[in-house]
């Protein structure tokens, strides 16, 4: 069985140590914006010159392509969304591409990849619309699968709303089931639910350090209780100051 964990920071950055990273790409497969920029412009040039001599067709929506990373040191998976305003049934048709990219994961062997949050840019698909299916989606196939996927999204807002779904999927209340644990036995479940962040010192600088607690979003309390349980002995009146914040 794999596990599913939610990631918010840099997509590349946080591919280290993966199989495979996935790219949103677009139908020529040449560098774009968003994360198919940055996965082209780490990648390096060779991969702009594999694609355009590999491949004499464009790409067809839900297609999946594999190119070598080149520069990354993990293979390439390459999916076309299809644009949201173009479907009839644009989640069921979404999620198509997901089910291509999953099977491929597979039928490739890969044991950890990182995941986009696929269409979600200009493709016009809303994070609010996508997140109940695919999270259902992703542990399902978690659960019969020895895969680990992680799911990126930059933003620790937009994280919030996959993290809500996740929590519901896996009846966990983070307020009621930490409130029952003493400090040191709460870094073990944020580990047994796999809702950890890595380097995650990095995260908490980035995002949450100098904002006040009430500013701070689900995701970015995380961040700051996975912080403080690894590098500060609390009691535990002083860290349900921020447990008692958590509401999904």
């Amino acid at each position: 069985m794999g596990r599913l964990f939610l990631l918010s920071g840099d997509y590349i950055d946080n591919s280290k140590g993966m199989d495979a990273i996935v790219n949103a790409a677009n139908k020529y497969m040449i560098n774009g914006s968003g994360i198919c920029g940055a996965i082209y412009n780490s990648a390096g040039v060779e991969l702009i010159d594999y694609c355009k001599n590999t491949f004499t067709k464009d790409m067809e929506n839900n297609e999946v392509r594999i190119t070598p990373g080149f520069n990354l040191p993990m293979d390439i998976i390459h999916v076309l969304a299809p644009k949201a305003y173009e479907e009839a049934d644009p989640i069921n048709e979404l999620l198509k591409g997901y089910k291509n990219l999953l099977d491929t994961i597979v039928n490739r062997n890969y044991k950890k990849v990182l995941l986009c949050s696929l269409g979600t840019g200009i493709h016009g698909y809303k994070h609010e619309d996508v997140a109940k299916p695919l999270i259902n989606l992703l542990i399902n196939f978690c659960k019969l699968n020895d895969v680990d996927i992680y799911f990126n999204n930059y933003v620790p807002l937009y994280k919030d709303v996959y993290l809500i779904e996740f929590l519901k999927s896996n009846i966990l209340n983070l307020k009621d089931d930490l409130s029952k644990l003493e400090p040191n036995q709460m870094l073990d479940y944020l580990k047994e639910n796999n809702l950890t962040e890595n380097n995650v010192k990095f995260k908490y600088k980035n995002f949450c350090d100098g904002k006040e607690l009430k500013d701070l979003c689900l995701s970015e309390k995380l961040i700051c209780l996975q912080y403080t349980l690894e590098n500060f002995k609390v009691t535990k009146e002083q860290i349900m100051i921020l447990i008692e914040t958590m509401e999904a």
